[in-house]
């Protein structure tokens, strides 16, 4: 019995994956890292900035709002129509409006205002003048982060995603082992994480919409 309530509750959950839009969203973050990691690496100065750490976290939390935001208009257009609506149901007292859009501007409001009291008084700090290359490799970032899409495809049981943690771990070991370092290999990795994504969440959209084709309009009767 917990059995067949686990796989269904499984299979509501990978139904939000169906139409690879989380791939194409995650994709578009990963696009926009690329662009600020090459910025990064082409004008050092600016990497060497105060606020060059806060420029990617507000790009990072913009992204993350956007690819929360995006999908679900996709869906309303492209999969809501096809396959039906999921709605889930929540226990206790529903979080009002107020109060959601309180958490999602406070926390990236807060975390943006801590970087800057972090480097603006980064002086006071020790570990200022330690060597930050090892927390900029690359290699190393892209094997969290297959660590993390290998967890996604265990948890939603969707093979994709081990095939694109497969494909980033070898971009990793390529980077830790003979690939730039710092801001240039990191967006070598976004970009290349970028690619990746966009191919998964394109090839999964492509597949359904051939296997769901919009409904037809069926013409009012006189």
């Amino acid at each position: 019995m917990y059995n067949k309530i686990q796989e269904t509750q499984n299979r509501l959950i990978r139904y939000d994956y169906v139409d690879g839009t989380p791939d194409l969203a995650f994709g578009g973050l990963c696009l926009l890292m690329t662009i600020i990691y090459a910025l990064f690496a082409a004008f050092p100065g600016l990497s060497n900035s105060t606020f060059s750490a806060i420029i990617v976290w507000v790009v990072f939390c913009g992204g993350c709002f956007l690819i929360g935001w995006l999908p679900q208009r996709l869906k309303e257009r492209v999969t809501y129509p096809r396959t039906g609506y999921v709605a889930y149901k929540r226990q206790g007292r529903p979080i009002k409006s107020w109060a959601r859009w309180t958490i999602r501007v406070g926390m990236p409001l807060l975390t943006v205002i801590l970087l800057a009291l972090i480097f603006l008084n980064r002086s006071k700090f020790p570990a200022q003048s330690q060597d930050t290359n090892f927390y900029l490799n690359p290699g190393i970032a892209g094997l969290l982060f297959s660590g993390i899409l290998a967890a996604m495809g265990w948890k939603i049981a969707l093979s994709r995603y081990y095939l694109v943690a497969a494909i980033t771990i070898l971009i990793s070991i390529v980077l830790l082992f003979s690939g730039p370092g710092g801001n240039l290999g990191l967006a070598v990795l976004s970009g290349a994480m970028c690619l990746v994504l966009f191919a998964s969440g394109g090839i999964t959209l492509w597949r359904y919409l051939r296997q769901n084709p919009a409904p037809r309009e069926e013409p009012d009767e006189q």
